[in-house]
């Protein structure tokens, strides 16, 4: 009975064979059959373009169009404003802008708790009572004794440009003076 089992089951996948290979058949025949694809004008019946089609090619025309239809939209929205409209792109100015106006409002932030402290200070100067200012951030002031100059090379070189420019600039002087 086994044989008899085995021998049938050979059978049924050699007639599954066939049939698989027989629709390949099929299939590869109708892909590789031409086809003529024409256009008319409908007023003359004049033939305008006419092409020889087959499935193959077909499938080639319409993948290669596709490629370069996709590729021209990249390219479109990449090197024109429309990239604007794609979410999630930032302009890079307006990332500069966003950078400065965080820094802007950060100063702002500054100078009103300076304010705010000065007017507490005025507040209760008007109110008679004693004030003792508080030494952070905000202050408004430093004082003399805070100041620390130093004086470097730079600023020696400096000042000794400054005053040769001045001492050229007074010669000159006298000189449109004498002139006249």
């Amino acid at each position: 009975m086994d044989t008899d089992s085995s021998n049938n089951m050979k059978q049924k996948g050699a007639a599954m064979r066939l049939r698989l290979s027989s629709k390949w058949q099929d299939f590869r025949e109708r892909m590789r059959h031409k086809h003529r694809l024409v256009v008319l004008d409908t007023d003359t019946l004049q033939e305008k373009f006419s092409m020889e089609l087959t499935g193959v090619n077909l499938f080639t025309y319409i993948g290669i169009s596709v490629i370069v239809l996709v590729i021209l939209t990249s390219l479109l929205i990449a090197f024109t404003p429309l990239r604007n409209l794609v979410p999630g792109y930032i302009k890079p100015e307006l990332k500069e802008q966003t950078l400065r106006n965080a820094q802007i409002i950060d100063s702002l932030e500054v100078i009103i708790a300076q304010h705010e402290q000065h007017i507490g200070i005025i507040q209760e100067v008007i109110d008679g009572k004693e004030f003792r200012v508080e030494k952070d951030t905000a202050t408004l002031a430093t004082t003399e004794e805070e100041v620390v100059f130093r004086h470097t090379r730079a600023d020696s070189l400096l000042r000794q440009e400054i005053e040769q420019q001045r001492k050229e600039a007074q010669a000159q002087q006298r000189k449109r003076k004498g002139k006249h």
